[in-house]
């Protein structure tokens, strides 16, 4: 029997991965519905562009320091119980938010610290899903989630303003406080009660050993935040190319959508896991290699085509994540995911401004999108020569 195109025996179709899912559903709806009622509030109240961009630049900023510090509580700690503790502090500081005439230091406070709980939760989730999926099905088991995440960006910021523009922005943050209780209900009574996944033993110091192959496939991920240069240049794109406007929405979709078009045609489960695994490298230099044709200057349309080309390609980050937690012992999953989701982030975050000073310098940000695809494709080839060539024995752990 099957159940949504998955049998009803799968780990995929099992209570634990459905609590996963809709929590993360429930937090990407009541993110997009923060952060366009957090900028809304903060130009209304403030009629400054530049403290409006700041703030929603909080949103993003802190989990470049949280990454580090707080991904490791996922180890210590049970992690139903981080998950649960992340989410229901979200909840309490976006009720705070919701304070009618909230000074706009706590507001920004609170932006900052509820976006410094993604790291631990993320953490815990990333590790959580191993457990719950597996191996075999952790990288179909990804891709759901990635899709659901893309998806629910691209319809949820749309919503999201109705949402603030019919509402007003204090009742969106109470229905995005709701939101996060609703998450910590459901991961609280839809996940098992498992202990810490580190012990007494090895709270204090566990350290992975040096592997090339895992340092060959983190950097492959890494390399995914070239892939967001394209995003902070499409309104100077558009003009170079002499576009109209209504073409900077088309050529945002098209990577989103290509992903999520990837995630189904190559992260299904039933697919062994040497299969994914031999994918990872050539969807990785098609995801780079398809920016490299910017160069051209192409036509809108075919710049579209690109851009989803190269979401397609993209599917390859799902894969090279399973493929790094595959390789790592459960006792540092968490704090080894964060620390990858940290430099990601980091990256993506130097990407775009590095694009900008770039596209000053060359004058045009087709020729910039090109020399990043460029840049991405040899470091692609790199490491996927590593990656293929590493040879690594079972993970293991040393204590300090």
């Amino acid at each position: 029997m099957t159940m949504g195109g998955v049998d009803r025996g799968s780990p995929l179709a099992s209570r634990e991965f459905r609590a996963l899912w809709i929590a993360e559903a429930q937090s990407v709806a009541g993110d997009q519905l923060a952060r366009v009622a957090i900028s809304v509030l903060v130009y209304q109240r403030t009629s400054s562009a530049a403290l409006t961009a700041l703030t929603y630049a909080l949103t993003f900023l802190p989990d470049i320091v949280a990454g580090p510090l707080l991904s490791g509580l996922a180890d210590r700690f049970p992690r139903r119980a981080v998950m649960v503790a992340a989410t229901l502090s979200q909840a309490v500081l976006v009720g705070v938010m919701a304070i009618p005439g909230a000074p706009i230091a706590l507001v920004a406070a609170c932006v900052a610290l509820e976006a410094a709980a993604q790291a631990p939760f993320k953490a815990a989730q990333t590790a959580q899903a191993r457990v719950i999926l597996g191996n075999d099905d952790l990288a179909a088991g990804q891709a759901r989630l990635t899709t659901l995440r893309e998806v629910g960006q691209l319809a949820g910021l749309a919503g999201a303003a109705a949402v603030v523009g019919f509402l007003g922005t204090t009742p969106a943050l109470v229905i995005d406080a709701v939101t996060f209780v609703a998450a910590a209900l459901v991961l609280r009574f839809g996940l098992l009660d498992r202990p810490a996944a580190r012990t007494a033993a090895v709270a204090t110091g566990g350290l992975l050993l040096p592997d090339p192959k895992r340092r060959a496939v983190a950097a492959l991920s890494l390399l995914a935040a070239l892939t967001v240069m394209p995003h902070g240049l499409i309104v100077p794109l558009v003009d170079e190319l002499n576009a109209p406007t209504w073409t900077i929405g088309l050529l945002l979709a098209a990577d989103p959508f290509g992903l999520v078009v990837g995630a189904y045609l190559f992260c299904r489960s039933g697919r062994s896991r040497e299969s994914r695994n031999a994918l990872i490298v050539p969807l990785a230099l098609l995801c780079l290699g398809a920016l490299v044709f910017f160069a051209a200057r192409p036509h809108p349309v075919i710049a579209a085509l690109l851009l989803a080309i190269s979401g397609l390609g993209a599917a390859y980050q799902i894969l090279a994540k399973s493929a790094y937690v595959e390789l790592l012992p459960d006792a540092v999953t968490g704090r080894a995911t964060g620390m990858v989701r940290t430099g990601l982030r980091a990256g993506q975050g130097l990407s775009v401004l590095l694009g900008g000073v770039l596209t000053e310098v060359f004058d045009s940000a087709a020729v910039t999108i090109a020399l990043a695809g460029a840049i991405g494709t040899v470091g692609c080839a790199v490491a996927g020569f590593v990656w293929n060539r590493g040879r690594s024995g079972s993970p293991r752990e040393v204590i300090a």
